[in-house]
């Protein structure tokens, strides 16, 4: 999807210590959403600088029209309150991110909702 200027706008997603079935859970309950579904796909991460060629499984959500961003938003909120684990969740967009657990959830969602928003949320 791209939007004004060429650039995709999209928002990828890891769990904090999260296993590939807490990925996949995750995945499975956004592509629930009717505004999602088509939009999530599962990426292998980047290696990091302690690794050995291990790479963390992510989640890209491609925003654009049709307020994708709050959709996501809302449901990654929901999502940790019906989880019985600590998971914390990193969502990163537009070169920004935030982090959000079930303790933080409700006190960084405006941050959240605001690292979401696409150019036609306004």
């Amino acid at each position: 999807m791209v939007i004004g200027g060429g650039r995709k706008l999209e928002a990828q997603i890891w769990l904090t210590d999260g296993t590939s079935e807490e990925i996949g859970a995750l995945a499975e309950w956004l592509v629930g959403e009717n505004q999602l579904r088509g939009r999530v796909r599962t990426d292998r991460g980047p290696v990091g600088d302690t690794e050995l060629g291990f790479s963390t499984e992510l989640l890209t959500v491609m925003l654009g029209t049709g307020g994708a961003g709050t959709v996501l938003a809302s449901s990654l909120k929901t999502w940790l309150q019906t989880r019985r684990t600590k998971a914390k969740i990193t969502v990163k967009s537009r070169g920004r991110s935030v982090t959000l657990d079930i303790e933080t959830v409700d006190e960084v969602t405006p941050l959240l909702e605001e690292i979401l928003k696409t150019p036609d949320d306004d």
